[in-house]
């Protein structure tokens, strides 16, 4: 994007450090520096928006702090000597308390200085530092932008291109998902192979069994206490399975308890259900869950005495000789 320019743009505290050609409390040689500068990819538009809204952070920062002193510190004199200045705030009534809320608010705006220093010195901006510092040198010690002012709010640019940028991993794995698909969905025989190497994995406490129907099986969950069937539909002129359904099998004489309920809406909801792998792993995640703490609030019922019965799915699948394995976190109704 043309917009964006190839370096920090100078602000109001940065000009006359690149005068300088080093920016305080940055060593020059710092090897720590570089090395992290060497790392980040600064051809990438998102980074150097993202380090350009940073350095547009630290200004507007800057501009606050030039109000600690001396307005910031003496804050607590403006009823004093305009009493219509600030009707809310009441006047100190003995001079000791008086100076108690001026060494409270000293204390405060220099607890403010100290954590932008934290920050301005701090491993998050070290490696901008190093490249501006890199970019000042080729340049001659030229500014970078020369107007000396921000041309846009590089916040805001930073936000439309993250938007952009997932818009665009979710339509590459919609693609993806539908190729994988098409791929399950072309040999009607495929199914079995997956419940195969499924069974070959020895999950304690999973036992299948293949029904007597088509793409049918039954998948006792031992520790749990349940028997899932599991059936596959099919739509005319699309071979294979194009979705995978689940119900619970209750003895005869009992309705659905509310945790088997539970786990079936979560099943039945889930997305991929064209894919039995996808179905299998997920329901394989229920074999423990009487001993399966909530990853969020880790405990294993919450105020109801309820289960983690919600199931959300890593960022990151596992692959294990060509074969993906899903996994899941456990969630509480409530940490969902």
């Amino acid at each position: 994007m043309s917009t964006v320019p190839t370096g920090p743009a100078p602000t109001a505290g940065s000009a006359e450090h690149q005068a300088g050609g080093q920016i305080p409390g940055i060593k020059n040689e710092s090897q720590d520096g570089n090395d992290a500068s060497n790392q980040i990819n600064w051809e990438s538009e998102i980074q150097l928006v993202a380090s350009l809204a940073k350095l547009q952070e630290l200004e507007r920062q800057i501009h606050v702090l030039r109000q600690s002193v001396p307005d910031g510190v003496l804050e607590p004199l403006v009823p004093i000597s305009n009493s219509k200045a600030s009707p809310l705030k009441s006047v100190a009534e003995t001079p000791s308390l008086l100076r108690s809320e001026l060494d409270k608010t000293a204390r405060n705006r220099l607890s403010n200085i100290e954590n932008f220093q934290s920050v301005w010195r701090g491993p998050e901006l070290q490696p901008i530092w190093s490249h501006v510092e890199a970019r000042i040198r080729e340049s001659s010690g030229e500014l970078l932008q020369p107007t000396g002012i921000w041309e846009m709010d590089y916040d805001i640019l930073l936000k439309e291109l993250l938007k952009a940028e997932k818009t665009k991993e979710k339509e590459a794995q919609r693609e993806e998902e539908d190729a994988e698909r098409v791929k399950a969905q072309s040999s009607e025989g495929e199914w079995g192979t997956i419940v195969e190497k499924f069974m070959q994995r020895n999950i304690p406490g999973i036992r299948i069994v293949k029904g007597q129907k088509p793409f049918s099986m039954g998948i006792a969950l031992a520790k749990a206490g349940m028997i899932l069937l599991v059936e596959g539909m099919k739509e005319a002129d699309i071979p294979g399975v194009s979705e995978w359904q689940v119900r619970a099998k209750a003895p005869p004489g009992r309705s659905p308890t509310k945790l088997e309920n539970s786990i079936m809406n979560c099943l039945n909801s889930r997305p991929r259900k064209w894919d039995l792998a996808f179905l299998l792993d997920m329901i394989s995640s229920y074999a423990d869950i009487k001993s399966t703490p909530c990853t969020k609030c880790t405990r294993l019922t919450n105020n109801a005495a309820q289960l983690p019965t919600i199931r959300r799915i890593q960022p990151v699948q596992i692959s294990q000789s060509e074969q993906r394995i899903f996994a899941f976190d456990a969630l509480h109704s409530d940490c969902a």
